[in-house]
């Protein structure tokens, strides 16, 4: 569960740091990956307050300079790999995945389109993605993450096909729905789903 962390108490607390070296910078990004530009900002900010200036009211040259700058380029916030979705669809191969497309009251090449990453995540109805992972044994989750993840041409690469794969571009739900050929009562229900979550 996630907590609420407000940016600019995050942000006070950093500009109150004894010393706002390169250590210093990286914790905060570390611990704070969103607020990276926020954070190097504030940091370039407090360097630059410090500088001395001179009688005449200019800046004294600072020869550090080159070195935070170097710092400053050097930091980045460091990301969490994203873990590969678990591929639903390997343990439904044959008269599996033709159970599977049955138990969903979908034609089989309407779910092709799914397992092969056809399908635009963004226009997939909550309600059918729901219906999807009860069918399939997945979590709800882990349904999203495959239909996120998934793209034209590798998820196929999976599967043994004595045709050779096309590359093809994706469709949103709707779309396919309209021009995949199934019965007006499979077509109601599909749309209907879109209906269901607000999707065009």
């Amino acid at each position: 569960m996630s907590t609420f962390r407000d940016p600019e108490a995050i942000l006070d607390a950093f500009a109150v740091e004894a010393t706002h070296d390169r250590s210093t910078l990286e914790r905060y990004l570390r611990q704070y990956p969103e607020l990276a530009q926020e954070l190097i900002d504030l940091s370039s900010e407090l360097r630059l307050a410090n500088v001395p200036m001179s009688p005449d009211g200019d800046p004294v040259a600072d020869p550090e300079l080159e070195t935070a700058w170097s710092e400053f380029f050097g930091c980045k916030p460091q990301v969490e790999p994203r873990t590969e979705a678990v591929n639903p669809f390997a343990k439904f191969k044959g008269l599996a995945f033709a159970k599977l497309a049955s138990a969903l009251d979908v034609p089989r090449v309407f779910l092709t389109a799914f397992r092969d990453g056809l399908v635009t995540a963004s226009s997939i109805p909550e309600p059918f993605t729901k219906r999807f992972a009860d069918a399939s044994g997945v979590s709800v989750e882990s349904a999203r993450d495959y239909f996120a993840q998934a793209q034209p041409g590798l998820a196929a690469l999976a599967f043994k096909s004595d045709v050779k794969p096309s590359h093809q571009g994706q469709k949103s739900f709707r779309e396919l729905v309209q021009a995949t050929e199934m019965t007006e009562q499979q077509r109601q229900l599909l749309l209907r789903e879109c209906n269901a979550d607000g999707l065009n």
